[in-house]
């Protein structure tokens, strides 16, 4: 099975570290070169051969999906590690505090 499929992304709503971070994520099961341009972050996309030369047992749709998937989970995931910075700050502060450091 060989094919390729190409995922745009507007940068300001997927950033290039949430990009990579999903790239890296399915690299078992897709290939993916990062382009940028201008304001959109293009993934080119191809199933991962194995050793021997079998490809992944996807199909275009699934790889697609596999990676609009990511994209929001990633996305999500940067956007709680921001939202939620400042509480693990005090958090650490006062665990410090307790530990008598």
């Amino acid at each position: 099975m060989n094919w390729e499929v190409t995922v745009s992304v507007d940068s300001a709503i997927y950033p290039l570290s949430v990009v990579q971070r999903v790239s890296y994520a399915v690299a078992p099961t897709l290939t993916i070169q990062v382009r940028q341009t201008d304001n959109q972050i293009h993934l080119d996309a191809v199933p991962t051969m194995l050793i021997g030369g079998a490809g992944a047992v996807i199909s275009k749709q699934e790889g697609r999906e596999l990676i609009l998937r990511n994209l929001n989970d990633f996305a999500l995931r940067e956007r709680i590690q921001i939202e939620t910075s400042g509480l693990r700050e005090i958090l650490a502060n006062a665990a410090l505090r307790g530990a008598g450091v």
